[in-house]
């Protein structure tokens, strides 16, 4: 695989917060990517020494955006990276209360279930030391056409 972060998210900094795509496997329709964090982070917090927790559910989400823009490279190389939208999550499992200045974190996306539009995935974020320290399953949405989709909610 020789394809960027870039590539594979519609995300611009300093809203990308995975570091590089680590592994791709088609055939598992999983994906697992890295995540360093340092002070410069957009959500780090002083007080925590690191960002919070609650991010977990944003690297899930990138990570399983990623995977969906390594499937769009597959087909179509040449096209951008789609937005989609997160759905919601079910069985969100927090089990740090941050993560730590310094750590480098694994966020693995694996699919469960893929259509046209919708797809839901397993997700993990593991620590350099191997701990879980989040899991959770999530849902999302990429509409054919993300502009006409983001103009007829604006109508409702």
């Amino acid at each position: 695989m020789t394809w960027t972060l870039d590539d594979l998210l519609p995300h611009r900094a300093p809203m990308v917060f995975l570091d590089a795509v680590e592994s791709f496997d088609s055939e598992a329709r999983s994906l697992t990517a890295t995540i360093s964090i340092t002070p410069a982070h957009v959500l780090y917090s002083q007080a925590l020494g690191g960002v919070p927790n609650w991010a977990a559910i944003e690297f899930m989400a990138q990570a399983a955006a990623a995977l969906a823009g390594c499937f769009d490279k597959e087909r179509d190389p040449g096209q951008p990276a789609r937005p989609g939208l997160l759905l919601g999550t079910r069985r969100l499992t927090l089990h740090a209360d941050s993560f730590a200045a310094g750590r480098t974190y694994r966020v693995t996306a694996a699919s469960t279930f893929w259509d046209a539009e919708t797809a839901a995935f397993a997700c993990t974020v593991v620590d350099d030391a191997g701990a879980v320290v989040a899991e959770a399953a999530i849902n999302a949405y990429r509409p054919p056409d993300f502009g006409t989709f983001i103009k007829e909610q604006g109508k409702t």
